[in-house]
This record gives C-alpha cells, sequence and structure tokens, in this order.
C-alpha cells in the first residue's frame, strides 16, 4: 500500500471524528427504518436503501449496480455480466434476493451464468432494500442478508395520462450500446406500464491493452399493470422476460447461448382501517428459465431448465405502540437436464449434473415492533420446513446416499434493540441466529466443477444445515447536512457448508480431483462498515465509506475463501445550475488472506478515479459523460475468476473507458 492510499484511507478516519463540530438544527429520526445511500437520510440502521440513478435505468448488471456499497463485492465469470453479489463474505443461496419482497429465481446453469441477480432489470426498479445480518425474515430465509429490489410503485391520475421515458448510452471501451424504454398510462382506476431494454457488447481492453473476452447480447420486455378497486385494494400483474444470448464467460470452459427467462407475478393489496388489523399482502409468483452453454466451438453443448415458484401472505396488525407483521410462505425450486451433446470419445457419464433435482420449502413468519417514546424493540422469528429429493439420481448418489431424501426444519430468531442518545444519535444493537438448509448446488450437483478451481464437486442430501449467530453493533449521527453511521459484527458459524476433497476419482481428465459437499464445525466471519456524508456547501457534498471482513475456519485456522479485502469509497459531488460534476475514488486493499487449498489467489492493491458530469438540457432531459478509471489501471478484483485457460491469473478489469448517455422523461 503506497502512501498517498494510505493517507485517503487517513483522511476517510479523520473525517468522520472532525464532523462533530458541525452545528446543524435538524434532529435524528426517532424512528430509523431506512438508510438513503443518496441522500443524507437515516431510518434503518440494520438496512439500507440503495436508489437508482437515471443512469442506472441502462445497466444490465444489477450485481455491479449493488457494489456502489463498498461492503458487498462480486464473483465475475464472465467479465461483463451476472455479477454474483458477495455482502460480507456471504454469497450465493446464503443471500436472499427477491422482487417485490417474493419473486424469485433459481440458476439453471450449474456454473451460474445465470445467478438470481442476473434477472434483475434495473430499468423497472425504485431501489434495493439491503438487511444485513440474520435479522429481517419476512421475505424467506435471511442468513447472511436480504437483498429486496423494489419496483417503481404505480402512480394513479383523476384523468387519463401518457408519459414515460427513454434512454440511450454508449461505452468506448468494448463498443457497448444501450437503450431503454418505459411508457406509462394511467387513469383513476388504472395504472399500466410497458418497458424494454436492448444491451450489446464486445470484447474490452484491460489497463495493459490486452482484449477480454466479454461479448454479450442481452434485452428485456414486459408490462406491468396496477388495478385499483378501491382506496383500499390493489390487485397487480406483471410479466416480463430476460433474454440473453452469445454470452462470453472468460472464466468458464462454456460460453452461454441463450439464456430465456419468463417471470409471472400477481400481486393484491388488502388495507383495513380495524382496531388490530391493517393491511393483508398477497404475492404470487412463476420463474422459468431455459439455459443453453456450449464450448466456443460447440463440440460440448449443454440445455438445462429450471424453474421457481411460489407465493406469501402477510397479515400487519397494530395498536397503540404495538406492530405486528405476521404470514406463511412457500418456494418450490427445480432444475432438469434437458439434453448434452458430447464428443464422441468421451466417456459416457453416470447422471446427469443436477439428476432432477427440486426443493420444497414452506414458512411461518413473525416479527413484533414496540415503539418507545425515544427507543424501539423488534423481534423476528421464523420457522421452515424443508424437503428435497431428486427424481433422478446417478449409480454414484444411490451408492452414497440411498434414496437421496432429506426433511430439515429450521429455526430463525432475531431481537434489536435501538435507543436515541440525543436529539442527533443513537446506537442499536441487533443478535440473531439463523439456520440455512444446503441448497440444489450442495445437495445434488454431480460431479460438476462449480468451485474457483476445476475440482469437480459433488453434492451431498446428507449435509446438515448451518447456523449463523451473529451480533451487529450499530452507532449513527445525523444533523441537517451531516450523517454518519458506523457498524461492526460478528458472525459464529456452525456446521458452515464448504467442500472437502474425497478419493473419489473425477470424471473429466481434466479435473485434479472430487470435492464433496460438507459440513465445517466451526467458522467465523468478523468486519466493520462506516460512511459518512456531508453537505459542507449548498452546491458541494461529499460521501465516504469503508468496508472491511475477516473470515476464518477455526479448527484449521485457514481462512474462508473467496473474502474480500478492504474497500474505501470517497465521492465529491458539484451543483452548479443545469450542471453537476463528479469524482469517484476507490481503493481496495491487498489480499493475502486465501485459502490455496481452493485455487485462489492473491490480489495486490489497487487505485480507480472516475469522472462524470450531468448536463439538464431541458427539464427532464439529461446528457450524462463519464470517464471511467481515468488512468487506465491494469487490476483485478480479488472475487474475480481467474481466465479459463490460465488458471494463474484472474480476469483483469476494463482499462479507461468514455462513456455517454442521454435519458428524457415525459
Amino acid at each position: 500500500m503506497n502512501i498517498f492510499n494510505v493517507n485517503m484511507v487517513m483522511i476517510f478516519f479523520a473525517a468522520t471524528n472532525c464532523f462533530f463540530a458541525q452545528k446543524n438544527q435538524d434532529s435524528l429520526y426517532k424512528n430509523i427504518e431506512v438508510v438513503k445511500i443518496t441522500k443524507l437520510t437515516i431510518k434503518n440502521q440494520n438496512q439500507q436503501h440503495l436508489e437508482t440513478k437515471q443512469s442506472d435505468n441502462l445497466n444490465h448488471d444489477a450485481g455491479k449496480f449493488l457494489n456502489s456499497l463498498p461492503e458487498i463485492n462480486g464473483i465475475k465469470k464472465a467479465a461483463n455480466y451476472a455479477t454474483d453479489p458477495v455482502l460480507r463474505g456471504f454469497k450465493y443461496e446464503q443471500l436472499n434476493i427477491v422482487i417485490d419482497g417474493a419473486a424469485a429465481a433459481i440458476n439453471a446453469c450449474p456454473s451460474r451464468m445465470d445467478p438470481a441477480i442476473s434477472q434483475i432489470n434495473l430499468n423497472t426498479v425504485q431501489e434495493a432494500e439491503i438487511y444485513k445480518g440474520p435479522y429481517h425474515f419476512r421475505n424467506g430465509n435471511s442468513f447472511g442478508g436480504t437483498i429486496n429490489f423494489i419496483s417503481v410503485s404505480p402512480v394513479f391520475s383523476h384523468q387519463t395520462k401518457i408519459g414515460g421515458r427513454i434512454s440511450a448510452g454508449y461505452e468506448s471501451n468494448g463498443n457497448v450500446t444501450r437503450t431503454e424504454a418505459l411508457a406509462q398510462v394511467s387513469s383513476h382506476k388504472t395504472a399500466w406500464d410497458f418497458f424494454g431494454s436492448y444491451q450489446k457488447g464486445d470484447h474490452y481492453k484491460d489497463g495493459n491493452g490486452d482484449e477480454v473476452r466479454s461479448a454479450f447480447l442481452r434485452y428485456n420486455f414486459g408490462t406491468k399493470a396496477n388495478y385499483k378497486w378501491n382506496e383500499n385494494n390493489i390487485t397487480t400483474l406483471q410479466i416480463n422476460t430476460n433474454q440473453g444470448r452469445n454470452i462470453e464467460f472468460a472464466a468458464l470452459s462454456m460460453d452461454l447461448i441463450y439464456d430465456k427467462t419468463w417471470i409471472y407475478q400477481v400481486k393484491h393489496l388488502m388495507k383495513f382501517n380495524q382496531k388490530y388489523l391493517k393491511q393483508l399482502d398477497f404475492n404470487s409468483y412463476y420463474t422459468e428459465v431455459t439455459h443453453s452453454m456450449g464450448t466456443p466451438d460447440r463440440t460440448m453443448v449443454s440445455d438445462v431448465d429450471s424453474n421457481t415458484y411460489g407465493g406469501r401472505v402477510e397479515a400487519k396488525l397494530g395498536w397503540k405502540q404495538n406492530q405486528v407483521f405476521t404470514g406463511i410462505d412457500y418456494k418450490h425450486e427445480a432444475v432438469q437436464n434437458i439434453s448434452m451433446k458430447m464428443p464422441a470419445m468421451m466417456p459416457m457419464r453416470d447422471g446427469t449434473s443436477w439428476q432432477d433435482s427440486f426443493i420444497n420449502q414452506i414458512g411461518w413468519f413473525n416479527e413484533y415492533q414496540y415503539i418507545f417514546p425515544k427507543s424501539k424493540l423488534t423481534a423476528s422469528y421464523r420457522l421452515d420446513f424443508v424437503q428435497s429429493s431428486a427424481n433422478d439420481l446417478s449409480n454414484l448418489f444411490k451408492t452414497l446416499y440411498g434414496e437421496g431424501s432429506s426433511e430439515n426444519v429450521n429455526h430463525s430468531v432475531s431481537l434489536g434493540y435501538s435507543q436515541n442518545l440525543s436529539a442527533y444519535s443513537q446506537w442499536s444493537v441487533w443478535v440473531g441466529r439463523a439456520q440455512r438448509s444446503g441448497s440444489l448446488t450442495e445437495k445434488y450437483i454431480n460431479r460438476f466443477p462449480v468451485g474457483i478451481d476445476a475440482y469437480e464437486m459433488v453434492g451431498n442430501p446428507n449435509i446438515k444445515p448451518e447456523t449463523n449467530n451473529q451480533i451487529d453493533l450499530i452507532y449513527a449521527y445525523k444533523k441537517e447536512n451531516v450523517f454518519f453511521q458506523a457498524n461492526i459484527f460478528y458472525a459464529y458459524l456452525q456446521n458452515y457448508i464448504s467442500g472437502v476433497v474425497i478419493p473419489l476419482r473425477p470424471y473429466s481428465m481434466s479435473a485434479p480431483g472430487t470435492r464433496q459437499f460438507q459440513n465445517l464445525e466451526k467458522s467465523f466471519k468478523t468486519g466493520a462498515e462506516a460512511r459518512f456524508n456531508w453537505q459542507f456547501s449548498p452546491k458541494y457534498k461529499t460521501e465516504l465509506a469503508a468496508a472491511y471482513t475477516y473470515a476464518e475456519d477455526i479448527t484449521t485456522n485457514n481462512p474462508l475463501p473467496e473474502v474480500a479485502p478492504l474497500d474505501f469509497r470517497w465521492n465529491i459531488e458539484a451543483y452548479f445550475s443545469a450542471i453537476t460534476l463528479g469524482v469517484n475514488y476507490r481503493f481496495s486493499g491487498t489480499q493475502n488472506r486465501i485459502n490455496p487449498n481452493f485455487g485462489e489467489l492473491k490480489t495486490k492493491d489497487f487505485s480507480v478515479l472516475d469522472f462524470n458530469i450531468k448536463y439538464r438540457i431541458f427539464k427532464n432531459a439529461n446528457l450524462m459523460f463519464e470517464v471511467l478509471n481515468i488512468f487506465n489501471r491494469a487490476y483485478s478484483e480479488h472475487l474475480s475468476r481467474a481466465y479459463s485457460m490460465d488458471k494463474t491469473r484472474r480476469i483483469l478489469s476494463p482499462g479507461r473507458n468514455f462513456s455517454l448517455g442521454f435519458s428524457c422523461s415525459f
């Protein structure tokens, strides 16, 4: 770490101390529910809201959008597509990713070319709620956290109105073109949206001038209809499709040929003016993914289908200072191999990669809140019954596990208490214990390389649910133009699910061995995050944020794999009438804490500087220009995977990139 980078980090921590000298007259909200990252507001200390901006409407990668928070990093297997989010070292099914509180999708690809996050259309998203830790259970099991993408709310009008938005953008590095559009028709009873987007890109060049395989084509379209029966009843129907074509995955031996996803969602909201019952919320969904992947020469092609469906019903009750949320939810996940084309010289497989496996989960969730004059108590409990099986078990699985079915009953509980220390400051403590059963991959994947290295993985239907025992301590301070929040956490993990080498000869000659999903007896994660916002004049504001996570297997003293290093951000914005200027600085530290047993590579520290300008052409029309990676740094993220043809080198991020965008609302 050079002197300049050390100074940047020291400036951040100095700023978090000196801002207390500001004498503003605003007071802290008594009921803290949400932290707005892009605005100086506070509502809940264990939850953050990440608001979308105009430029995000053109973004095809929701995982990259989440990376604007330093505590969220992303696993990259394709250089420019489907970034899989990692929050405080928790990843994959350890994170609960939902749309509007319920809708979800499961990856059809064993290598996660199409993770749940890849099905999010940012041009229809208003914001993302991020619940850190095992504390929020209303939207499903929350082992390491919940990320809830909230769609734009319907707006009804007394007279028929037509509105919408069109946006377009271009990036020089990779020849990326983006377009999106939204049309809205509203009346007293109805609000109807039509939306779509189209993005296409080619190979980009990294900071060394080397070309990186990163071509992609993605488009989506759909509609959302809202009908207001009366002031207390609204029904919503949404249908949309996400389509991917010819997407290159530099870290995998196969590329995505096509990915066809359809998502259907029906919701109904009922409000009541009764003494206790205040609201009933019904939400149901169905998602189907048809996925095809193949080697670049198409000598090997695999077609897979997945489907996810379920629903939830939630009742909201309230009286005096008491508030209760209670309900049930159900989710079915299933994946099936459709066809497989292989070279003639390859030996026959023993069964398919997914084995026609499925999971059924039914949950009962409860949350109780009591609001004191200057504090708030929150208690939550969730009970899950999880049943899993496979209809087409391989001979290996029959030998190891018999019929291969399993059933688990999981209990999750949390308690949170927030106390106002003054009119401007507050502290909170959250404690929680959550259990999570193994995913379809962890239970039923059949001799397929799904990890960091080329080891073939064997699922384990008998794997125990993993348990997260976590505590978060949070301090927040807010005045009119200043906001500061600091958070430390510790998570004690029992039966942590990971891969262990077993003496089984791999199916592929290129695989160095075989791993089986097993439970690690004891491990832990700990870390800290801090954020400081300061509007130091009517025209200028700055934001600093940092995050760090440390994780270790207690039994072996080895680091847990795929944990990002220290991440520090510093943004400055200036407003001049029709022009907004911004400078973004990011520093990522060295990561030497790796687990070599999983093929991890050490990562050097790096610094990146970006510049952006937004010009308001006229009301509701803006022109955006960005220069990303101004100094053309050659760097790689720690969670980016290594090239498929060279496991000693990670995929490097894009070099200098010029971006131009336009957006107009009407």
